[in-house]
C-alpha cells in the first residue's frame, strides 16, 4: 500500500511514493498494489461545485480534512485483498506516512474486519481516535482509556476474522502536523507498534518549517514489547521534498538516495519489483530519470508565507529534557537525536556540511 503526502498525486514532478509504485512487480498471483494520493489533492464525491471542491482541497491541506477517509480506504483495500500468509508492505511520505502508521495501528488493535463490513471501518477508526482525544488532565483518564481498550477488544472479538501484522513499513519524513494548523487525528500505537516486523524511516536533516517537524517512531521498550521489531531511522541530506520527492526530475538527485535505500531495504524483506523499471527510475538505463547524487541541488523550503507560520507557538519535543514544550520555531533546524543513523551521503556533501552533523552520529549506508 502506497500512501502519498499532502497535495501530492500522480503528476510530472513525482514523489518517491509514485516512483516506488512504478517499480513494483504487478502480478495478481504474487503481489497486488494500491496507491492513494495525498490529502488536499482530490475532493470527496459530495463536493459538486468548483468552489466546494476548492474549499475541500484547502481543508485537506490546512486541517487534515479527509485523512480519516484515506485511512479507511487503505484499510478496506486490505480487508478485500489480504489472504493469510501474505506479506503486507506499507509505504508513505509526509502525511501519507502518518496514514500508513495509522493503518498499522488499526491492524494492531483490530486485525482485519470480515469482508463486506466496510460500514464498520469508520466506527473502528473513531473508537481508536477517542483514546488519544481524552483530556490528559482528567483524574479518571486511566479508567476511561481502559474502557475504550476493552471496547476495542470486544469489537475485534466480534467483527474481526484475521490477524494482519505488517511485514514492512517504509516511510519518508513523517511530519508531526497532520494539517497545517492542527492535528485532528492522532492514534495510539502510531509511534510504538510491536506488530510491525520491519520499520524503515528516511528523515530530512535540513527541513526547518514549523509545520513539518519530525514525527519519529519512539518505542518505549525493547522488542517484542515495543516496535517496530527491526527499526532503522536514517537521516538524509535535504529538506522535506528532497527526501520524499516531488521536485522536478532533474532536481531529484537527493530524493533518489532515500528512494534507492528504501527499495533495497524493502526488497531484502521480500518486496517484488521489476528490475528494469527500478533501473530506469534510478537513472541507470536512460528514460530521463536522474540518478542518486549526494551533491545534487538542495532546495530551500522555508520561504514566502512559511516564515509567518514560524511565529506561531507549536509543540516540540525537547531531546535534552525528553519533554514536550511549546514555543515559536523561528526557522530552527531540526534536532537530530543522540546516536542517530546518518546516511553516508550526508558526509559526502563536503566538510562544511559534514561539520554541522552531530559528532555522535553513526554513518550508515
Amino acid at each position: 500500500l502506497c500512501c502519498d503526502g499532502t497535495a501530492n498525486e500522480f503528476a510530472p514532478d513525482r514523489t518517491n511514493v509514485v516512483k516506488l509504485f512504478f517499480t513494483l512487480a504487478h502480478d495478481p498471483n504474487r503481489q497486488v498494489a494500491y496507491y492513494h494520493p495525498g490529502l488536499g489533492t482530490m475532493e470527496p464525491p459530495g463536493a459538486l461545485t468548483r468552489g466546494t471542491r476548492a474549499v475541500t482541497r484547502l481543508l485537506g491541506k490546512a486541517f487534515g480534512y479527509g485523512l480519516e477517509a484515506d485511512i479507511r480506504d487503505a484499510y478496506v483495500f486490505l480487508m478485500n485483498n489480504f489472504e493469510n500468509g501474505d506479506y503486507v508492505f506499507l509505504f508513505g511520505f509526509s502525511r501519507g506516512a502518518y496514514t500508513a502508521r495509522a493503518v498499522a495501528s488499526l491492524l494492531h488493535m483490530y486485525g482485519l474486519i470480515a469482508k463486506g463490513n466496510e460500514p464498520l471501518v469508520p466506527y473502528a477508526i473513531r473508537m481508536l481516535m477517542a483514546i488519544n482525544n481524552l483530556e490528559r488532565t482528567r483524574d479518571d483518564r486511566a479508567d476511561q482509556e481502559e474502557s475504550y481498550f476493552r471496547l476495542a477488544r470486544d469489537f475485534k472479538d466480534t467483527f474481526s476474522t484475521r490477524d494482519c501484522k505488517p511485514r514492512f513499513v517504509g516511510l519518508w519524513d513523517t511530519v508531526s502536523s497532520i494539517g497545517w494548523y492542527e492535528n485532528p487525528l492522532r492514534f495510539p500505537f502510531s509511534a510504538d507498534n510491536p506488530d510491525i516486523e520491519i520499520g524503515r524511516h528516511a528523515i530530512a536533516i535540513d527541513e526547518r518549517r514549523a509545520f513539518f517537524r519530525t514525527n519519529l517512531w519512539m518505542p518505549r521498550n525493547p522488542p517484542p514489547q515495543s516496535g517496530p521489531k527491526d527499526l532503522k531511522q536514517v537521516w538524509f541530506p535535504g529538506v522535506h521534498d528532497d527526501v520524499g520527492g516531488g521536485y522536478p526530475e532533474p532536481e531529484s538527485g537527493l530524493s533518489k538516495l532515500a528512494l534507492e535505500w528504501m527499495l533495497k531495504e524493502a526488497i531484502s524483506a521480500g518486496l517484488l519489483v521489476d528490475p528494469a523499471q527500478m533501473s530506469r527510475v534510478l537513472g541507470r538505463s536512460g528514460g530521463g530519470y536522474a540518478p542518486p547524487d549526494a551533491n545534487a541541488i538542495m532546495h530551500e523550503s522555508l520561504k514566502a508565507f512559511w516564515w509567518l507560520a514560524e511565529l506561531l507557538w507549536k509543540r516540540h519535543f525537547n531531546w535534552n529534557t525528553r519533554r514536550w514544550e511549546r514555543r515559536p520555531n523561528l526557522g530552527r533546524r531540526r534536532t537530530i537525536p543522540p546516536q542517530s543513523l546518518i546516511h553516508e551521503s550526508a558526509y559526502q556533501r563536503g566538510s562544511d556540511y559534514a561539520n554541522r552533523l552531530p559528532p555522535d552520529g553513526i554513518p550508515t549506508t
